[in-house]
């Protein structure tokens, strides 16, 4: 009677465990994918839980994402839609519909889901532009404008000019020992070390220290938050949790990073450090930024909006510059184009 109990037990338990998983996640996802499907938009097939993700990984892994993409446009068309793990997705590339999502006017048709916050929160946390929903988004970016006045940016050309400068010398320095150069890794490199500078006020190509924190170790969090992402980790609140898939070195980076920044804006309050620009860096206009009530920013938030940028701006600005280079290299005519530019702008010895 007891092993009957059991039985039933056990077999109530997977079903109820079925159901839950059914309507939890299997069922939002195909409502969504069906409504999508019957106003025409095209898209991979639709596999319950897993979608295309092993698909996903696997490109990752050979480092063809990208490629993998493009052959969905070719496939589908501008919009189409695959699956993330449980998760429904909708791809737009088209300018007309980017431009509606970033659009002021339509802000409030568009929210940032949990599965979005659950990738950055542990990262950067949840207090900066790239996380913010509503009032506190619309206040912290009220508040931040100015850093990217024409006169603020100006002044921060020193730093890319001499960072820039340097990063040349080292590919000039390097050439007889290597013919080929990875250009992801090093416009990466030189991007985050123009941000960084920007943000922080710390010169990373002298400062030991700085540089292992944000070059390495900064890193070591977007390959991790990448890893964990893949797998659905990061967007599953329950499995993010537990100490496995790196998590041991996530809270290790990002607590190293947060001692980092928080010394970084103490020693500038205290008047131990300074900009590195003809002007205020990102740093300075954080701590002089208050709101329409004349409340500042707050070092929680300074910390993270200035996460924010060096996460945002780094990679994606670099990932644009190597674009930039194949979409010059693979059009001899616009290459040919922008070298006359570039003679006729700037005249030789002008540097």
């Amino acid at each position: 009677m007891i092993l009957l109990i059991l039985i039933y037990s056990f077999v109530l338990f997977i079903v109820a465990a079925i159901a839950v998983i059914y309507f939890k996640l299997v069922y939002p996802a195909k409502k969504i994918y069906d409504v999508f499907r019957a106003q025409g938009i095209c898209g991979e097939p639709f596999i319950p839980l897993f979608g295309q993700l092993s698909e996903l990984r696997k490109q990752r892994n050979n480092d063809a994402s990208m490629i993998y993409h493009e052959e969905l446009v070719k496939k589908h068309g501008n919009v189409y839609l695959f699956g993330l793990g449980p998760l429904t997705h909708l791809v737009a590339n088209e300018p007309d519909l980017l431009a509606d999502v970033f659009s002021r006017n339509k802000a409030s048709n568009y929210t940032k889901t949990v599965e979005f916050s659950g990738v950055f929160v542990p990262l950067i946390g949840s207090h900066n532009l790239l996380v913010a929903e509503g009032s506190e988004h619309e206040r912290a970016r009220r508040m931040i404008n100015p850093a990217f006045y024409h006169v603020n940016l100006k002044s921060m050309v020193s730093i890319i000019t001499d960072r820039t400068a340097k990063a040349i010398e080292s590919i000039i320095s390097n050439e007889q020992k290597s013919k080929s150069a990875d250009l992801q890794v090093l416009f990466n490199a030189l991007t985050l070390s123009i941000i960084a500078s920007s943000a922080f006020g710390t010169d990373f190509e002298t400062n030991t220290h700085a540089k292992d924190v944000i070059s390495r170790t900064f890193a070591q969090l977007l390959d991790i938050t990448e890893y964990r992402s893949m797998y659905m980790i990061n967007q599953i609140p329950f499995l993010s949790r537990l100490p496995f898939w790196g998590k041991k070195i996530l809270d290790e980076g990002n607590r190293k990073v947060a001692e980092f920044v928080d010394q970084i804006i103490t020693d500038r309050r205290q008047g131990q450090s300074s900009s590195l620009s003809n002007g205020p860096d990102l740093l300075d206009l954080l701590l002089s930024a208050v709101d329409d009530e004349g409340k500042p920013f707050n070092d929680q938030e300074i910390k993270e909006q200035s996460l924010a940028f060096v996460f945002a701006g780094s990679e994606t600005t670099g990932n644009l510059m190597v674009w930039m280079l194949y979409v010059l290299m693979t059009n001899e005519n616009v290459l040919q184009a922008c070298r006359e530019e570039v003679d006729r702008v700037l005249p030789n010895g002008i540097e």
